[in-house]
């Protein structure tokens, strides 16, 4: 079943826009086509960016090691460069 699509109009630059139609050419597509792949492309890399913290593997080792100097994580700055900044 084919996707309904919905009408819109947007605003490119004359260069930029220069560009979509000399692809659109080449691929003998239309410019309608190449801007709903490229904004595919985009909100799929969007998607992928989103961390599934519950199943990164990092996660495994939180809590594995243990501090003589139970404030580490609150005065890192101070152990690491001799006081606040």
């Amino acid at each position: 079943m084919a996707a309904t699509l919905k009408r819109t109009q947007m605003y490119f630059p004359e260069e930029m826009l220069q560009q979509i139609r000399q692809l659109a050419d080449n691929e003998h597509s239309s410019i309608a086509e190449i801007v709903r792949a490229a904004v595919g492309d985009f909100l799929e890399k969007k998607q992928k960016k989103s961390v599934d913290w519950d199943n990164d593997p990092l996660w495994g080792i939180v809590g594995q090691t243990a501090s003589a100097d139970g404030d580490l994580s609150a005065n890192h700055d101070d152990y690491l460069y001799g006081g606040k900044r």
